[in-house]
């Protein structure tokens, strides 16, 4: 509340009234800031554009958890500051003391005017009072049959009074008791207690005693499962049980007993109800004549003694308003300090301005960064790609910058650099593809890309080398028809006969057949006039699929880039499983997202997305792992 009050007054402050009253004091020509509003020729303040600017540049506070507020201003010259904040301090307590002289003016001129009303009410009830008194002759208060009736109308009405209340009391008690014969309540501890000191109980309570005793005596004497035990133990829970049933049905007889009473003593109730509510009905007629006019005099009575309190208090209020006025602190504001000239500079600031902009540049910094972050859809790490709905992660292959082996191209690495860091992390990614093959029993591996250059075909060799060293027959299979380049990696024709041929009927699976020097057979991608992608997925490149699966433990085909081409799609259904290469730094997770969408709607089982040229982070986990097979392979061949 006080912080609203100080506000509205803070706003009041800045009124242009006030402002114009300040700006208009004498001791504001003193001002160098006022002489900026001077017209040069006439030498005329503009008065309006003074206010305006002022308008722009004061400023108002409030000082928490105290009544105090306030007006701050700066200017170029420091004695500017006392002129203009002492007048506008000046102009607004003038301002403050007119509004209170019109609040006491106005409030004393309502009290005035009530105060006549009252007392012209007032003459005017001491002239019907008077009448009245003179017309029904009344000439005392203190009647006394007046008095005998009233206390004897209170005397009933108590009575009545009382039997209501024991008749409401008596009707919970037969409803609680009736619910209790009903079952629908449990009897209470009181009742028990009760049917507990009947005398038959008590008898039964000491043969009780008295049977558990001989129990207690047979046991010191006797083993448990003696037959006397036995017995003794069966008498006493008869006797037990006996004494609960009698306890049940000497209460169910007190609540019977006491539902009879209750019933009886409502019904005398009632009666005694009944006659009092008549003798009081008898009295009340008597008294009603009796006590009409007396009701009537003491109701004007009351009302001039109202009227009179009113009229005092109104007085008082008058006298209380006038003392108010006259006081030093009548006033809702006082000033507490004057202003004074600044004896510091209010701008720049600079153990505030320092560090709120280094904060702030942290800031920007830190949103630019989260910014780019959430924009940013391109899957770089393992972990974007876990963030794709149901994509799962079949392996990580490094870039071959990231090899300290220097390897120049990573096709074939497995052969040509089979200790790097690249050829390793081909086999742990291997190892861990074929570990799901063999799971399931799969024997063909549709592998592809979702765009363009993501290494599929890079992917394909090293995993093809990887089987074959591991003792899996294998044959790789180019069905990128529209940028093959499978063989040429193994050193043969991309052109030579192969899978377009015989999807033409052109040759046979043993013409298209080659053997590399490292043991993996290889398909390509055949002759370019045979080269219909339509072919890839018909009965004929089914059967020939089936026939490599019964020469051959594993085989990968080559498929072109998702994005590009719909190939992929008709292999999809004719493979056993398949894997997804995306290229780190390039592809993007919806892209992703969306080629996994339409794999998943085929037969095969998708592995799982391989992330290629995966550029590992300074003290990454990745990175940690890559130092860590170098320094394993080096303190290898240092051992040897």
């Amino acid at each position: 509340m006080v912080e609203r009050v100080a506000a509205t007054q803070t706003f009041l402050i800045k009124e242009r009234s006030i402002l114009t009253v300040a700006i208009s004091d004498r001791a504001m020509e003193e001002t160098v800031w006022l002489q900026q509003f001077v017209e040069p020729i006439t030498k005329t303040l503009l008065v309006d554009d003074a206010v305006d600017e002022l308008l722009e540049e004061i400023g108002t506070f409030i000082k928490r958890g105290t009544n105090l507020y306030g007006v701050r201003w700066s200017a170029h010259v420091p004695t500017d500051v006392p002129i203009m904040l002492n007048s506008i301090a000046k102009a607004y307590m003038r301002r403050m003391k007119e509004l209170d002289d019109e609040s006491f003016r106005s409030n004393s001129e309502l009290f005035e005017d009530q105060g006549r009303g009252i007392r012209f009410k007032l003459q005017d009830l001491n002239d019907d009072l008077q009448a009245f008194i003179q017309k029904m002759g009344i000439t005392t208060l203190d009647d006394a049959r007046f008095s005998a009736t009233m206390l004897e109308i209170q005397r009933l009405s108590e009575n009545a009074i009382d039997n209501r209340q024991q008749l409401i009391g008596l009707d919970q008690r037969y409803l609680q008791v009736a619910a209790k014969l009903e079952g629908t309540m449990e009897p209470t501890m009181e009742d028990r207690l009760l049917a507990e000191k009947d005398p038959i109980i008590f008898r039964q309570e000491q043969v009780l005693e008295s049977l558990e005793a001989n129990l207690r005596a047979l046991r010191d004497r006797l083993d448990n499962s003696h037959p006397q035990i036995k017995e003794a133990e069966i008498t006493v829970k008869a006797t037990s049980d006996q004494i609960e049933s009698k306890i049940e049905n000497i209460i169910r007889r007190n609540l019977t007993a006491e539902l009879r009473d209750s019933d009886s003593t409502k019904g005398q109730l009632l009666a005694s109800l009944e006659r009092t509510e008549s003798e009081i009905l008898v009295k009340d007629a008597a008294l009603r004549d009796l006590a009409a006019n007396q009701s009537v005099f003491e109701g004007m009575e009351s009302t001039r003694k109202q009227l009179e309190m009113q009229r005092d208090e109104n007085q008082r209020l008058i006298s209380s308003l006038k003392l108010m006025q006259l006081r030093v602190d009548a006033s809702r504001v006082r000033q507490l300090t004057p202003a004074l000239e600044p004896r510091e500079k209010s701008f720049p600031e600079l153990e505030i301005l320092i560090p709120a902009g280094m904060v702030l540049s942290m800031g920007i910094f830190v949103g630019l960064i989260f910014l780019r972050e959430l924009t940013d859809q391109k899957i770089r790490s393992a972990s974007d790609v876990l963030i794709i709905p149901g994509a799962s992660v079949a392996g990580v292959l490094p870039d071959i910058h990231e090899d300290p082996a220097g390897l120049e191209t990573p096709e074939l690495a497995l052969l040509h650099s089979g200790e790097g860091v690249f050829a390793e992390s081909c086999r742990q990614a291997w190892a861990g593809i074929n570990r799901s093959l063999q799971q399931s029993a799969h024997q063909s591996l549709l592998v592809l890309a979702a765009a363009p250059e993501a290494g599929t075909t890079t992917v394909i060799g090293n995993f093809a080398i990887a089987a074959q060293l591991s003792g899996t027959n294998t044959v790789v299979i180019d069905c990128n028809f529209r940028r093959p380049c499978l063989a040429s990696m193994f050193d043969f024709d991309d052109a030579s006969t192969g899978v377009a041929d015989m999807l033409a009927g052109s040759a046979g699976i043993a013409e298209c057949i080659q053997t590399t020097e490292s043991g993996v057979d290889v398909i390509a991608a055949g002759n370019p006039a045979n080269r219909l992608f339509q072919r890839l997925g018909s009965e004929k490149m089914k059967s020939i699929l089936a026939e490599l699966r019964d020469k051959y433990d594993l085989v990968i085909i080559d498929a072109p880039p998702s994005i590009v081409a719909g190939d992929a799609l008709l292999l999809a259904n004719l493979v056993d499983s398949i894997v997804l290469v995306v290229h780190s730094d390039r592809d993007e997770r919806g892209l992703v997202a969306r080629v996994l969408r339409e794999l998943g709607e085929s037969r095969a089982e998708i592995l799982g997305v391989m992330l290629n040229a995966a550029v590992g982070t300074v003290g990454g986990y990745f990175r940690k792992n890559y130092l860590a097979m170098v320094s394993y392979s080096d303190q290898e061949e240092d051992d040897e």
